[in-house]
């Protein structure tokens, strides 16, 4: 066998070690550093010393209003009817100092109103007149969750349900004159319906006098649309911007939980800006002074978004996202503190509540479809407009989604083949001239610096450039880094299986081993086949290469080159193992198909021969070919000059 044909494996190499430096690159920026990490402790230590603060508080106010009532009604020279008389009266100067012109509105049992269409399904309290459950639906058919409160199969399902959490708020906070907290909660108040069909509802909360009132008017409409007016007529406000709060809690709705944390986060639209987030790593804050368009609270494949319609926007915002304890039963908790404009006393939204469905979002006409997390700059465009158009024109008639992504890393791989080709010419090119190099290594063992020239000399003699074989691999970078944000981003690789992986955006675990100390930490509790397979494969086309590497080539380093290649595929087997299966699926797909390319190429589609006269006839007519390659020989060879002179002059002395 050939010896020769090393520059494949070194390029492997090289490509190897720009994927770990690419993933040591995305592990340290999405760790928080240790300043963030120690603000953030601070801040919940706060936030927890604060709320015992208050809970503190309201426990010594509850019980001196208890001993102040139980010694009025010990009271012997009251009458019954005289207690329950000044009870009421109580009973309406409290009410009085909470909610002031709305102490009526603030009595009543609330009820839920359902409103319903194909794709959504929303449950609304009139107290508060506020979402309480959203059941998101395709075709009639609800998405489903898995349920990670079921330890017996974590495999269980449940139907996706958003804005349930008991903890959740959305409620307006009106400032208005001698209320005990300056303002009046619209979760405070009970709603009363004025309209109600199925797709319909109409809540008011009016004043005690009748004369004004707050409306909240939701219009399902088709897909996952809302039209949502809110209207301020005569209340009595007081100066000062009202101002909306929006807490949500995330609960866990994919099988891979860690995958699905780091990918949700608040996002919005500033006016006249493009789309931007929270940072989703880890918990982060944004104070938003600029007006605002839009803002989603959203997870890996299901959003709540809020916004703005012609007209309307929001004056300023400030976001927080809590990223809770692994062990949690949350993902996050978001938190949307919203300025509304003051010179505006009906305001026009829309809601989107559904899955990050590309089209859908993208329906909406603002934007929202950026929420989906394809990646930034050339990245997530290439997934958005190259990918995304070839996986969707596949699924018009392929219904199995492994197959299509074998189909599109088969379609990648050929459009990639153009460069691979060079790359692999290259390599042979290296191989013919090894003999040469060989020679000429031998002649100048003893100055490196003069068998550089002559070989940059000889590379550029019969038209070789040593990059020719790294430079494909270079240019095939962002493809893998778009595919890398693609599949676990996009919701129509959602519980699709295929072969033994249930789920294309989650690992594909044949093997639960549970909790095991380190070990989880570092690779899991689990054994990924793809991932397996991958690295198998990896490590049989790296030792078929070792066989055919230039020791002479790599000198004394020669050992190291020919095993440091094997430590790439080991890392990326324990960093591979929680990934998305469409992804470790591509990857195995794509090494093998490229193992396929390389022999056929090296065996049958090359023609050694022939090349071998083509160089000749370069080297016997030389032309001018490549700058940079005489630049860097011409270089090398002022150095030698240099140094010779160096050399003179110490020996005269």
């Amino acid at each position: 066998m050939d010896n020769s044909k090393s520059g494949s494996s070194n390029t492997t190499i090289i490509g190897f070690a720009l994927l770990f430096i690419l993933y040591i690159a995305y592990i340290y920026i999405s760790q928080p550093s240790q300043e963030e990490v120690a603000k953030w402790q601070a801040a919940q230590t706060a936030r927890q010393d604060s709320i015992a603060r208050v809970d503190s508080i309201k426990q010594v106010q509850l019980k001196l209003q208890q001993a102040e009532r139980d010694s009025f009604l010990r009271d012997t020279t009251l009458t019954q009817i005289q207690k329950d008389s000044i009870l009421q009266v109580r009973k309406a100067q409290e009410g009085d100092q909470k909610f002031g012109v709305f102490s009526n509105a603030a009595q009543g049992s609330p009820k839920i109103i359902s409103l319903k269409n194909e794709d959504l399904k929303l449950d609304i309290s009139s107290q508060g007149g506020r979402i309480v459950n959203a059941s998101i639906l395709k075709d009639g058919e609800p998405y489903l969750a898995y349920d990670h409160r079921t330890k017996e199969d974590n495999n269980d399902k449940t139907p996706v349900q958003l804005l349930n959490h008991p903890r959740n708020k959305f409620e307006y906070h009106i400032p208005m004159r001698k209320l005990e907290k300056g303002y009046i909660s619209t979760t405070e108040l009970n709603f009363e319906v004025q309209e109600q069909s199925d797709s319909l509802v109409v809540f008011r909360a009016y004043t005690n006098d009748k004369q004004g009132y707050i409306e909240q008017k939701y219009l399902l409409k088709s897909n996952y649309i809302v039209d949502y007016d809110v209207t301020f007529e005569k209340i009595g406000k007081s100066a000062g911007p009202t101002v909306l709060q929006w807490q949500t809690f995330l609960g866990k709705i994919e099988k891979n939980d860690n995958y699905e944390r780091t990918m949700s986060s608040i996002h919005y639209k500033e006016i006249e800006e493009s789309p931007n987030y929270c940072t989703c790593a880890t918990s982060a804050e944004e104070d938003l002074k600029n007006p605002i368009q839009w803002i989603a609270h959203s997870q890996q494949f299901f959003n709540t978004s809020l916004v703005g319609k012609s007209g309307t926007s929001f004056a300023a915002a400030k976001l927080n996202t809590f990223m809770t304890p692994g062990d949690s039963i949350h993902l996050k908790e978001l938190t949307s503190i919203v300025r509304l404009p003051e010179d505006k006393s009906k305001l026009e939204m829309q809601w989107y509540i559904g899955p990050n469905d590309y089209n859908s979002l993208a329906a909406a006409n603002v934007n929202l479809e950026r929420i989906i997390p394809y990646g930034w700059s050339i990245f997530g465009w290439i997934s958005r407009s190259v990918i995304r158009p070839l996986f969707n024109g596949f699924a018009t008639f392929i219904p199995n989604y492994g197959i299509i992504i074998l189909l599109l890393t088969l379609l990648i791989r050929l459009a990639m083949y153009p460069l691979q080709r060079k790359m692999l010419v290259s390599s042979v090119k290296m191989s013919i001239l090894r003999p040469e190099l060989t020679k000429m290594r031998e002649k100048h063992k003893d100055d490196q610096q003069r068998m550089q020239m002559e070989q940059m000399k000889m590379f550029n003699q019969y038209g070789v450039s040593p990059l020719g074989g790294c430079l494909p691999m270079v240019l095939t970078m962002p493809i893998w880094i778009a595919l890398y944000r693609f599949f676990p981003a996009s919701i129509d690789f959602r519980q699709q299986s295929f072969l033994w992986a249930d789920d294309l955006v989650s690992y594909d675990s044949i093997w639960d081993f549970g909790y095991v100390p380190f070990i989880n930490t570092i690779y899991g509790d689990h054994i990924s086949l793809f991932t397996l397979l991958w690295a198998i494969s990896m490590f049989a086309y790296l030792f078929y290469n070792s066989k055919q590497m230039d020791m002479a080539a790599a000198g004394g380093n020669a050992k190291m080159m020919k095993y440091l290649q094997y430590a790439f595929p080991v890392i990326f087997f324990f960093a591979l193992n929680n990934w998305a299966s469409g992804l470790t699926a591509y990857m195995l797909f794509s090494n093998l198909i490229n193992i396929a390319q390389t022999f056929i190429t090296k065996n049958y589609l090359i023609n050694k021969d022939k090349l071998k006269a083509q160089m000749e006839e370069i080297k016997n007519n030389p032309k001018k070919r490549n700058s940079m390659m005489d630049k860097y020989q011409k270089m090398l060879e002022d150095q030698q000059k240099m140094q010779a002179s160096a050399k003179k002059k110490k020996g005269k002395r």
